[in-house]
């Protein structure tokens, strides 16, 4: 993977600072900061990459200090208590879902990017379209989708967007700390992310809080699937 500061690309996406999957190892080895590149970006079929790297080098300066690296919490983890704001604009907060299973993931409206929030938005749908196959284990359940960015995605713009995704807002919620809560919140999951402008750069993490509240499991980046979510919802179900 490799953080980059790049030009707008035509009927795509405005210039922006992302974090990109780079498949040349030999390529990545050589990239460091403040090196300059020509590339090309791939988009297919829900992944994308960068490929056929060309590198022009420049000074090495010290790493972006704006950048949040947190640490990852343990499973069994009692998770805190934190207060969002939903679609409807209601105060919500994590310990009124004891009692059920909740799976929570971060997203922002505005990433352009489809193996990022698309994705976990697309996997969540997969999981609830299955979740109504078993009235039982979607009973159980809750979701939730958590915006990194509290200045842009107001309730109203995420009930628009979450409205693509499903009608069943109490089952699936879209929600929205308060700014000053979000660096707490985001840690907590061990969340990494970068603000930079109108855009955001963060890593990927998606979450299973059991019934008491604890941490169940961590599922990070991409590579994880909503059949290997639904395994783990009847795992818990039926201990």
């Amino acid at each position: 993977m490799a953080t980059i500061a790049h030009e707008a690309i035509p009927g795509f996406m405005g210039a922006m600072t992302m974090t990109f999957p780079v498949k040349d190892e030999e390529a990545l080895s050589r990239l460091e900061a403040r090196d300059q590149i020509l590339a090309i970006l791939v988009v297919e079929e829900g992944n994308f990459w960068l490929e056929n790297l060309v590198i022009t080098k420049g000074p090495s300066v010290p790493g972006n200090s704006s950048l949040q690296v947190s640490q990852e919490p343990e499973p069994g983890s009692e998770v805190p208590d934190f207060q969002l704001v939903n679609q409807n604009g209601k105060a919500i907060h994590f310990h009124q879902y004891r009692g059920s299973m909740l799976l929570l993931t971060f997203v922002y409206t505005r990433c352009p990017l489809p193996g990022y929030c698309p994705l976990m938005s697309r996997y969540f749908n997969e999981i609830k379209t299955e979740l109504l196959t078993r009235p039982d284990l979607h009973k159980a359940t809750h979701l939730l989708s958590i915006s990194l960015d509290p200045p842009h995605d107001t309730p109203a713009v995420l009930k628009k967007y979450g409205s693509s995704y499903t009608r069943d807002f109490d089952h699936w919620e879209f929600a929205v700390p308060e700014a000053a809560n979000l660096k707490s919140l985001a840690s907590w999951f061990g969340l990494s992310y970068w603000e930079d402008g109108d855009q955001i750069i963060h890593s990927l993490r998606t979450a299973f809080i059991d019934p008491e509240g604890r941490l169940f499991k961590l599922y990070k980046g991409n590579e994880w699937k909503p059949e290997e979510v639904i395994r783990d919802l009847e795992t818990l179900r039926s201990r």
